[in-house]
């Protein structure tokens, strides 16, 4: 919750950056003006500025509010930057037209073909976010995969020593818990070396077993220190990725 606010923030704060900058644009274009030029270019200029303000606060919201382990950044940015291009554009129309005295209607055109030069680069980024976005999906469904098919080995291994007969259910509900650890945890997947150290875990966890139940053991000892080890795989892993979004 923490992090979203301090996101909230700072979109807040580009917020009143922006509208001091239009604020001070719509002053100055005022007293570059006379009252008979302050018209309805003048009014064009202040709407459009009001415009590219939320414009330019709506692309800083996307990178300040980004969650998906930094992956749209780039793309984020690019938009941002794009935004800002923009604001300068109409703040250096608004002027111009101050000096310049254009008619309504070619100033209208000169704010629609700036939007439209601007807007199409946005559509562009936005077909690749989509695109991006597809793969982030895929890569969460071969997680979920991944974790349900864990989740399910180390679940097959308290049921065989359940079977064996030779533990409490209370020292075998220890590997059900992992077991329901991993089947919940987030499907994100984090670097390959922290997934890597989880599988290890629950591959040495595993071997643990079959050599307890192929030489009969009734020390739970050895398993209870694989699964721990096993958890504090899975809460390191965890962590990762919540601190990646």
């Amino acid at each position: 919750m923490g992090k979203f606010f301090n996101k909230l923030r700072q979109v807040f704060n580009i917020f009143l950056l922006s509208a001091l900058i239009a604020a001070a644009t719509a002053v100055f274009v005022y007293f570059l003006t006379t009252p008979e030029q302050r018209g309805t270019t003048f009014w064009i200029s202040v709407g459009f500025l009001v415009f590219a303000l939320i414009f330019e606060t709506l692309m800083f919201a996307g990178i300040a509010m980004r969650s998906n382990k930094g992956k749209e950044i780039p793309i984020s940015f690019t938009k941002v930057i794009l935004g800002g291009i923009y604001f300068l554009f109409v703040i250096g129309v608004s002027i111009w037209n101050a000096r310049a005295g254009f008619s309504v209607v070619k100033y209208s055109l000169i704010h629609i073909g700036g939007f439209v030069v601007f807007f199409v680069p946005m559509i562009l980024i936005n077909m690749a976010t989509l695109k991006l976005s597809g793969a982030d999906r895929k890569q969460q469904e071969e997680g979920r995969l991944n974790l349900t098919a864990m989740a399910n080995n180390i679940e097959f291994l308290a049921e065989d020593l359940r079977e064996e007969g030779l533990f409490s259910n209370d020292e075998i509900a220890q590997i059900k818990n992992l077991s329901e650890a991993v089947r919940y945890s987030d499907p994100t997947p984090a670097s390959r070396k922290i997934e890597r150290e989880l599988e290890d875990s629950v591959a040495e966890l595993k071997r643990i077993v079959v050599d307890v139940i192929h030489n009969s053991k009734e020390d739970f000892t050895e398993i209870s220190r694989a699964c721990k080890e096993a958890q504090r795989a899975l809460k390191v892993r965890n962590e990762a990725v919540i601190n990646s979004k």
